[in-house]
């Protein structure tokens, strides 16, 4: 009895120990390697109580959303740009800094139209600084000048919330879109011609309940 009764306060002892033991953390594969490019529908900057939710920092989201963006442009598959969209501002083009009212604007159904079944169509996105032309062009003629004319998926310098390129046009930027947050990625240009030759393009979003979507996308570069 004496022995039984031993080997039971040993087997209590040993769980006791066994319960109170030290034990590292483990990461949570869902939350520990995310991938930025691959959460656009779920764009969300989630409350920190919530269990088993990756909380990704806004900046960092912005910045995988305006490379998946810039991509769709690089590569000129137009009609992916749906997705982005903004349901119901739609999205503006603005050519230089300066935001007009009067720039191209597209609902997302208008911009799926314009890229498939109005791709050869050359219609007025504005006027050419200096000269005050219309500028007169197919999607992919005013896609490949005033929206990707450099590298912009992989940009000399890119910022959220802050201006790089700075010219002689009035960025109104802040004021003709209250309250939204943008991206802007910028090469500052050659030595050749003094920097003069600088690029940059701004992405402006919107959200919706913390899903950010692409309302306006503005260039800039030096103008007369």
């Amino acid at each position: 009895m004496k022995k039984f009764s031993a080997f039971i306060l040993a087997a209590a002892v040993f769980s006791s120990c066994n319960l109170f033991s030290s034990k590292e953390p483990q990461a949570d594969d869902d939350t520990a390697n995310i991938d930025l490019t691959e959460i656009h529908d779920s764009l969300k900057t989630m409350h920190p109580d919530s269990v088993g939710v990756a909380i990704v920092d806004k900046d960092s989201m912005l910045m995988s959303l305006t490379k998946d963006i810039l991509t769709i442009f690089k590569t000129r598959e137009y009609a992916k740009l749906d997705t982005f969209i903004h349901p119901t501002e739609g999205i503006r083009f603005s050519p230089y800094a300066t935001v007009e009212a009067s720039d191209k604007h597209f609902t997302k159904e208008g911009f799926h139209s314009l890229v498939t079944s109005g791709r050869n169509k050359r219609i007025t996105w504005g006027s050419y600084d200096g000269s005050g032309d219309p500028i007169v062009l197919t999607p992919n003629a005013y896609f490949k000048k005033f929206v990707y004319d450099a590298n912009f998926v992989n940009p000399e310098k890119a910022e959220v919330n802050d201006f790089i390129g700075r010219g002689n046009s009035v960025n109104n930027l802040k004021n003709f879109y209250g309250g939204s947050d943008f991206t802007e990625s910028h090469f500052s240009g050659s030595k050749q011609s003094g920097g003069m030759d600088w690029k940059s393009v701004r992405l402006v979003f919107k959200p919706i309940n913390g899903k950010y979507y692409l309302v306006g996308i503005v260039h800039d570069q030096w103008t007369i």
